[in-house]
């Protein structure tokens, strides 16, 4: 017992950051659980997921216009009506013009680069 009070409060302020990545990654990442046991499927289902979430994120956030207040979407709930291929139509036909948008910002700098 020569562990000082502060370092006990330090050890569970540590290990409270941790419980709070697993929590975020629980809800925000969609893995309720985890497939494997061995580090390297742990690490594979997180960095897929946390893939998956980034590319998310970033078409939600690239996509974002001035919509009427009926078109608004949360990130959560375009996630969800993304994977479930639900998304409303001028939700679809945004996506399309940030992806060829950014295709065609590739192709140019192919072009340029060769």
């Amino acid at each position: 017992m020569q562990v000082t009070a502060e370092q006990i409060a330090q050890m569970y302020k540590a290990r409270w950051q941790i419980e709070v990545f697993f929590r975020w990654i629980k809800q925000h990442l969609n893995i309720p659980t985890l497939f494997g046991t061995t580090e390297n499927a742990v690490y594979g289902q997180l960095f897929c997921a946390l893939i998956v979430y980034v590319l998310l994120k970033w078409l939600f956030d690239a996509a974002q216009g001035t919509w009427p207040k009926h078109s608004i979407l949360s990130f959560a709930r375009f996630s969800r009506l993304f994977l479930l291929q639900n998304l409303p139509v001028e939700w679809l036909i945004q996506i399309q013009h940030v992806l060829l948008k950014r295709v065609s910002a590739s192709m140019n700098q192919i072009t340029y680069s060769g």
